[in-house]
């Protein structure tokens, strides 16, 4: 993954064109470790970090197709386009996300495992999106980047 990768990536995707007010958000969990402390004055002598903390991109659509309900929750459309119908069986859908901070970097998962529901926000239905950064089953190419926007875009 490189500015100019990800740039070519950005002009094929399909972007997000509305996050309802004050839902996206971007996470770090803390990673799980565990202390090992001196007997002899109390003292935590070594950290040794045994997993790390899962980082998530969460969003909900508030306005939004039933091709993108389809492309990110699975299940089908009905009639073409006249509705959508939920799998007969839950599942993650996993696929690359990336988010823009206001500042303008991007946030790049490569490989997120993706989870979509209906969410209720202002007496209506988003789409709500949870996306957790995943290995990557590709040689070299990390769980998640992130890169300039300036860089990126001038590349």
């Amino acid at each position: 993954m490189t500015k100019s990768s990800l740039k070519t990536w950005l002009g094929t995707a399909t972007e997000v064109e509305n996050s309802h007010q004050d839902t996206w958000a971007y996470t770090e969990d803390d990673p799980t470790y565990t202390d090992y402390i001196n007997e002899l004055n109390g003292s935590i002598y070594y950290r040794d970090v045994t997993q790390k903390g899962a980082k998530t991109i969460a969003f909900t659509m508030g306005v939004f197709s039933f091709d993108d309900k389809v492309d990110l929750q699975g299940g089908e459309k009905v009639d073409t386009d006249a509705g959508w119908a939920a799998s007969d069986t839950p599942g993650i859908i996993n696929k690359a996300i990336v988010g823009q901070t206001k500042t303008g970097n991007y946030i790049v998962f490569t490989n997120a495992a993706v989870i979509a529901k209906g969410n209720a926000v202002e007496k209506n239905i988003g789409l709500g999106v949870t996306a957790v950064a995943m290995e990557n089953p590709s040689a070299g190419v990390k769980s998640d980047y992130m890169f300039d926007g300036e860089k990126v875009d001038a590349a």
